[in-house]
């Protein structure tokens, strides 16, 4: 009777977990397996395979080096991954957090990784900023 109830238990959850991602089949790729958008830089600060198996580490050793140490720098920032990652559309928009199509998203909810970033860093390019000057 047990090992019944783990059968229906499991199938059930097989079930939910595949009705929820129902429409949602993970990141948009290009032929050669780029995230699409494609970036606006030449090149990233690593190779792809480096960067979608090390980007993590990366962002926490920027991280550590910026908040415990005080050293600023462009490369491995999370400011220059959304200013180069995150394109807007056709029609000028760029995809928030929220949104699957988001370059940070578009994986993450794939792999069902829950991120933090956002709460505090933006998730949109500087340049989507208004430049307002305060008097």
């Amino acid at each position: 009777m047990l090992k019944l109830v783990n059968i229906v238990l499991l199938f059930l959850l097989v079930w939910f977990t595949h009705s929820l991602a129902g429409e949602y089949s993970g990141p948009n790729r290009d032929a050669e397996g780029n995230i699409v958008p494609t970036p606006k830089g030449e090149a990233c600060i690593a190779p792809v395979a480096e960067m979608r198996r090390e980007h993590m580490n990366m962002l926490l050793h920027k991280r550590d080096q910026t908040m415990r140490e005080g050293i600023r720098t462009k490369k491995a920032s999370l400011t220059e991954c959304i200013n180069c990652h995150v394109t807007p559309d056709a029609s000028g928009n760029v995809a928030r957090i929220d949104n699957k199509q988001h370059f940070c998203a578009s994986c993450h909810v794939a792999a069902s990784v829950s991120i933090d970033c956002f709460s505090c860093h933006a998730d949109r390019p500087a340049s989507m900023f208004s430049q307002q000057v305060s008097e």
